[in-house]
């Protein structure tokens, strides 16, 4: 055993070679090394050295994640004082995870130690840094991946020169902490001094190597679109679109080919045919936004359902890559962000009928996701889970507001029991057992009256989405019989309304997914496209594939609108008429303000029908 002189003495002789190898001219340095020099139990010191090291590269990636949250979200234009508080809600997550990291690395540091009783511990505590530090960095930025494509070119360019500062900063911090705990371990001083001016040197130049790529990726990325206050059309013709969710595709094969449905067997029959899509594991307000618009999820912004709002922080954070689970698990319950439904000002991307209400055009547009608050158009707008939101009194639910009269009385029609349902409606009494009258029934028949009602005002383009099976088999436990006869009689209702609705319409869509029931990544949805001036239809065991935003491309190429380049070409086979012009782009809304209140109503309604 060494005495406590003989401790000492080895601590002094330590103390002066790292003087002379210039460890303790620096000022971070000395804050971490000086606990390898002082004759503490190894277990304090440990505990001391985590916890300097938590406190400055958690700070440093903490400040790092703020600044990319911030870009993502638009804050720091649109607020860019947030940055300091999201500083501070980020801060303590991410040093005690720095924190835990570092223990690990300490605990390989030990165990290499141990086993192979290295001779050069400063080599040693550099590439187990290195290592984690590379680790860190490509977990993390795979993690944010779809968050680069929302950042702007110039604040990109920023974290092109903040990442690989910061990382070779977060490296050096935890390389000295994991010298100080091996020069602790072994009183042993290291022979050489590795983070050297000629090592600043390797380092500045592979920060420049980083920075020169980003600003590679920078300058390939399109310039955002503008906002067009005119496009050129050509006489067009009217055009409807449907969503059905919740329905599998054998479901509907099987009632078509039982000739159940009608009206939709004329149009598979008669027009483009019935075409099958991929549908991928996304939420339902991002793929039926791009049904609506055309365009993928990172153009069209709709990538989440919610969004969080950290306390003292102004503009909502929608992207939050990895720290999702951080918001809602942590800061929401303890009060320290505020948990709210994505409203349609995220939406950046026009939608079909708002290209179509140009110049005044009527449209109609009935419970589309990303629609509320509901805008202001020319026709009536009907905003997303307006069933729920009209009985608690929410703001923004219709628009314009002189229709809410009507829309209201069409809500009270449909509650009444002396009201009869319409051909093909199941009754009300199916469903008062399973307690989804309110939550599936009532609303899907809402919906369906409101659009047949202002199908009488020809409106140019038309849009109706119906949840109700999805929400239904997302909590039916009746039977899988007794499903079957409501998705047939559900589907019967739907086209009885298509088939009363459809006079002077040139184009019809209707989109059938599978929703929430799908049973795997990748599962079919249908789509059943119509035109009247009639579509090939080709033979095949299986329905020919088609992408659903193709299905706004044909849409807006019947309402004689430009093609624009973003969007995919209209689906093949059908005779499309040429468009008067060749855009970019459509560009995008005006920016919107969400509205004051009804936010937390739209967030309890999704709630309490299974979405969030």
């Amino acid at each position: 055993m060494q005495s406590a002189e003989t401790k000492a003495g080895e601590l002094d002789r330590v103390r002066s070679e790292l003087r002379r190898l210039g460890y303790l001219s620096h000022g971070f340095e000395r804050f971490l090394l000086q606990d390898a020099l002082r004759p503490r139990r190894v277990g304090r010191t440990l505990l001391l050295l985590t916890s300097k090291v938590a406190l400055l590269a958690g700070g440093a990636l903490a400040f790092l994640f703020a600044f990319a949250l911030a870009a993502a979200n638009g804050n720091l234009t649109a607020s860019p004082l947030d940055l300091l508080p999201l500083f501070l809600h980020l801060f303590p997550p991410l040093a005690l995870s720095t924190g835990l990291g570092f223990l690990i690395l300490c605990g390989v540091v030990v165990l290499l130690l141990n086993l192979y009783h290295p001779r050069r511990i400063e080599t040693l505590s550099l590439a187990a840094a290195s290592a984690g530090g590379v680790a860190a960095l490509g977990a993390n930025v795979w993690a944010v991946r779809n968050l680069w494509a929302e950042i702007p070119p110039w604040q990109l360019a920023v974290l092109a020169v903040a990442i690989p500062t910061l990382v070779y900063l977060w490296i050096r911090v935890v390389h000295h902490g994991l010298l100080t705990l091996s020069i602790r371990l072994t009183q042993s001083s290291p022979q050489r001094r590795l983070f050297s001016r000629r090592f600043l040197g390797l380092g500045s130049v592979a920060g420049l190597g980083l920075l020169s790529m980003l600003f590679v990726l920078v300058a390939a990325r399109p310039e955002p679109p503008p906002v067009l206050q005119a496009i050129p059309t050509a006489p067009g013709e009217r055009v409807v679109l449907v969503g059905i969710d919740g329905v599998l595709p054998a479901e509907l094969d099987y009632l078509l080919a039982l000739g159940e449905l009608p009206a939709m067997s004329r149009l598979a029959r008669e027009g483009g045919g019935v075409f099958s899509y991929r549908r991928e594991r996304e939420s339902p307000a991002s793929f039926w936004t791009s049904v609506a618009t055309g365009l993928p999820t990172a153009r069209h912004g709709v990538s989440a359902l919610d969004n969080f709002r950290p306390l003292g922080v102004s503009t909502p954070l929608a992207r939050t890559g990895p720290l999702r689970l951080y918001w809602r698990s942590v800061e929401v319950p303890l009060g320290l962000a505020e948990y709210r439904a994505v409203l349609s000002n995220r939406r950046h991307a026009f939608t079909l009928w708002e290209l179509a209400s140009r110049g005044g055009e009527p449209i109609l547009a009935v419970d589309w996701w990303a629609t509320f608050p509901a805008d202001p158009l020319p026709g009536l707008v009907v905003a997303h889970d307006a069933y729920p939101l009209l009985g608690l009194g929410a703001p923004g639910v219709v628009a314009p507001a002189a229709a809410l009269p009507a829309v209201l009385a069409a809500r009270a029609a449909v509650q009444s029991p002396a009201v009869e349902p319409s051909p093909g409606e199941p009754p009300a009494a199916t469903l008062l057992d399973s307690g989804l009258l309110d939550s599936a029934l009532l609303p899907d028949r809402f919906y369906r009256r409101v659009f047949a009602e202002r199908m009488g005002t020809r409106p140019r383009a038309a849009a109706l989405y119906l949840p109700g099976l999805d929400i239904a088999a997302d909590r039916w436990q009746g039977g899988e019989a007794a499903f079957g006869d409501l998705v047939q009689a559900e589907l019967a209702a739907t086209d009885g309304l298509l088939a009363r609705a459809l006079g002077g319409v040139g184009t019809v869509a209707v989109v059938i997914d599978p929703g929430r029931r799908r049973q795997e990544e990748g599962a079919e949805g249908r789509i059943l496209l119509w035109r009247r001036a009639g579509c090939s239809r080709r033979a095949s065991a299986s329905p020919p594939r088609m992408a659903p935003e193709a299905v706004a491309a044909g849409l807006l190429r019947a309402l004689g609108l430009p093609q624009s380049a973003e969007l995919p070409a209209p689906p093949a086979g059908c005779r499309w008429p040429e468009p008067p012009a060749l855009l970019r782009t459509y560009g995008q809304p005006l920016p919107r303000q969400p509205v004051a209140q009804g936010g937390g109503e739209y967030l309890k309604s999704l709630k309490a029908l299974g979405y969030l």
